[in-house]
């Protein structure tokens, strides 16, 4: 049975929920948003998968990795992301070869979550980077039923989450699946992201949320805005400070395991900050 003691061993990546078969794990936030493993007693078998699916231990070291430096050709691709693009041409190949693709979305009231898209329109909400952590719900088994029925699946996430991916993810089912993840800076706070959204909900009905808004200083600045419904925008730093600051990130981030060369993805994806 899985007991987390000390939150900065846990990632909260899902895998342990999404691996018991009797349902006794449930997701649960604590003050900060931040989701833990906790086990329902009366449900629980102590069979022990999801103490063998718990994948926040050292990956195994991995030669140094080729880098590339990689623009979409085309700009309005370019536009529409944070960066450069990449994650629309490769959700676009997998889509476009009969495939899901997963990233995250956002929910009501703009909480971030990850989702499933089939096709492109439904991709499109995945771009451009959402400095939250996500919640999961039950991504991963939808993953591996995709999986089952021989489709390929892309799926974008943080280096904690794609590890626990890959470990929930049978070995059988893993041929047709590609993971993504991100040079991560960590995971801030689901709970400060509400506050933060509730706040700025006092000037108006919010339309739309940016993490890191291109069109106000181009692709090297990182302001946030959010826009209106009567059109207006209002353009913030407040985020962002928090962010960098590293006082509202995850207790597993201080601890994070999975450096450049210990990663379980398939890529990683990054600014090319000066080039």
């Amino acid at each position: 049975m899985i007991r987390i003691t000390d939150k900065s061993r846990c990632s909260g990546c899902s895998a342990c929920h999404a691996v018991c078969p009797h349902d006794a794990i449930s997701m649960i936030p604590d003050e900060l948003g931040f989701r833990y493993p906790q086990v329902d007693l009366g449900k629980c078998v102590e069979c022990g998968l999801c103490e063998a699916v718990c994948s926040f231990a050292p990956c195994e070291e991995k030669s140094v990795p080729t880098a590339f430096a990689v623009r979409h050709k085309n700009d309005a691709e370019v536009k529409a992301s944070t960066s450069g693009a990449v994650f629309a041409a490769l959700s676009d190949y997998v889509l476009d070869c009969g495939g899901t693709a997963y990233g995250a979305g956002f929910g009501e009231h703009f909480r971030v979550m990850h989702k499933r898209a089939v096709n492109k329109a439904e991709r499109d909400e995945f771009r451009k980077s959402k400095y939250v952590q996500s919640d999961m719900g039950d991504t991963f088994r939808l993953v591996k039923e995709d999986l089952k029925t021989g489709m390929p699946v892309l799926f974008t996430g943080t280096p904690c989450q794609t590890a626990g991916l890959r470990s929930f993810v049978p070995e059988r089912h893993a041929g047709n699946l590609f993971l993504v993840d991100f040079v991560c800076h960590g995971v801030p706070s689901p709970a400060v992201w509400k506050a933060y959204v509730e706040d700025m909900g006092r000037y108006g009905h919010i339309e739309k949320a940016d993490f890191r808004d291109k069109t106000v200083a181009g692709w090297k600045e990182h302001k946030e805005s959010f826009t209106y419904a009567d059109g207006s925008r209002r353009v913030r730093e407040t985020f962002k400070v928090l962010f960098y600051k590293n006082i509202m990130l995850r207790s597993s981030c201080g601890s994070c395991t999975y450096d450049i060369r210990g990663r379980a993805s398939d890529l990683v994806i990054a600014d090319f900050w000066g080039v």
